[in-house]
């Protein structure tokens, strides 16, 4: 009964593009750039890549038939602006500029959990079987992107990586559109919430 209570009846997808989604991941290679190359080098990076990409969408029309191009762009996104990449350019390059005045871990951290976390739950979710009530999103991909983000997030934040990877990957699980920048800055508020009250907590007891 349980099972069947979680049972996929909402249409989804079953495949995904791999070369998008390795793009994806590779985010998490920011905050190490950060870390060995300097915050200055991680932010010219992500800088470049936005505004290559804005020069890029106006001319996409031209560049559409090429394999190259299908690989990383979306069906719906051939015609109109795609919005998605942007909003995950813009939240790395926010969290890179945040890691100045917050937490630099917890703010890498995030950044992880964006790329990690949100991308392990589109590749094990197509494969999922539980799906929540009324989407198309699947348990098995929350539970794996929860797993991933913790563990590879948990060198920069240690143990608040766990909040963050729950936090974000909550917010995913609900989300249909622009997770990219919904989730990592869940996973911001879930760690500094808990790292608050960690504070609180060493203060009462100190």
């Amino acid at each position: 009964m349980v099972l069947k209570n979680f049972a996929c009846t909402v249409p989804r997808f079953l495949s995904y593009l791999r070369l998008r989604k390795m793009v994806h991941l590779s985010g998490a290679l920011f905050p190490v750039l950060a870390i060995y190359s300097g915050k200055e080098v991680a932010l010219g990076f992500v800088l470049f890549l936005t505004l290559l990409f804005l020069g890029i969408e106006p001319i996409k029309p031209k560049i559409r038939t090429s394999s190259f191009f299908r690989l990383l762009w979306r069906k719906n996104e051939y015609e109109r602006f795609a919005i998605e990449p942007l909003l995950y350019l813009l939240s790395i390059l926010s969290l890179l500029l945040l890691s100045y005045r917050l937490d630099e871990g917890i703010c890498y951290a995030s950044i992880v959990v964006l790329a990690v976390g949100d991308g392990l739950a589109t590749i094990v979710g197509i494969h999922g079987k539980m799906c929540y009530g009324g989407s198309s999103k699947t348990i098995e991909g929350t539970l794996a992107g929860i797993l991933g983000a913790a563990i590879c997030s948990f060198p920069f934040a240690g143990p608040t990586a766990l909040a963050g990877a729950i936090a974000g990957m909550y917010v995913e699980s609900r989300s249909c559109r622009h997770d990219n920048l919904t989730v990592p800055f869940a996973a911001l508020l879930g760690m500094l919430a808990v790292q608050f009250l960690v504070n609180i907590y060493i203060s009462i007891t100190a």
